[in-house]
Formats: structure tokens, sequence, C-alpha cells
């Protein structure tokens, strides 16, 4: 594979697409059985006629709070590598372009984080300017 140029990202061959498309599913696939194995195994659910203990169901609503911020956190991010297996499928060339400036995002990001809407720079000003809002 020919050397790229790290300052300014060049767009991604087919090859790449590929690769990435097939990362993305297998993700996808992980979460939703993940997701399936949650709601299996009750984890939604806390039945507090057999906790009697004060301290005990503290623990437990704890434990199901944690688990349920991890499945948000989860669901969004399923939902943004859906976002990108569309925009792959749709082939109109817009996947790996960053959404705040068009440019390429890089193929060595999209390994780290496939589902990527900006590029690495892009993101950076977009944190940088809401920890200046805050």
């Amino acid at each position: 594979m020919p050397q790229r140029n790290i300052s300014q990202p060049e767009e991604l061959t087919r090859e790449e697409t590929q690769l990435l498309k097939a990362i993305l599913v297998k993700m996808r696939d992980d979460l939703y059985a993940k997701e399936q194995e949650r709601k299996h195994d009750g984890s939604y659910e806390i039945s507090r006629d057999d906790i009697s203990d004060e301290t005990d169901l503290a623990s437990v609503e704890t434990d199901q709070e944690v688990n349920m911020k991890l499945a948000e956190a989860e669901r969004h991010k399923l939902a943004l590598i859906e976002k990108a297996l569309r925009k792959i499928d749709s082939n109109d060339g817009t996947y790996g372009l960053c959404e705040g400036t068009g440019d390429p995002i890089g193929f060595k990001r999209l390994q780290i984080q496939p589902w990527a809407l900006y590029s690495l720079r892009y993101q950076e000003d977009l944190e940088r300017n809401r920890r200046s809002n805050v």
C-alpha cells in the first residue's frame, strides 16, 4: 500500500471502504448481541420484593443505573455505526468525508473509529469551542 500524506488525508480506496464496512458490521452485530443478552439476563429489571435491606437496594439501583447508561451509550454508538453503514451502502462517496468540512477523514482515524463523522482537526475544533462556551 502506498504511503499516505499525514497532513492531508486522502479519500478512501474501495478496498479500505470494504475493510471498514466489515469492521462496522462486526461491531453492529456485537452490539445487537450484547443488547439481546442484557434483555435476556434481566439487566434492566429490579425486583424490589427480593431486597429487604436498603443498602442492598441502593447498590442494585446503582448497578441498574450504570447498566442503563452503558446501554444508552451503546445505542448511540450503534446509531452512528448504522449511519456509517448506510453511507457506505449508498455508494455516493459520503462515507469517510467530514460532515463539517467535506474533507477526507483519513483511513487511520477510521480504522480506530469507523463511525467517525468528522476529521480529527474538525472534531478538535468542535471540542475546543464547546469547552470555551462552558
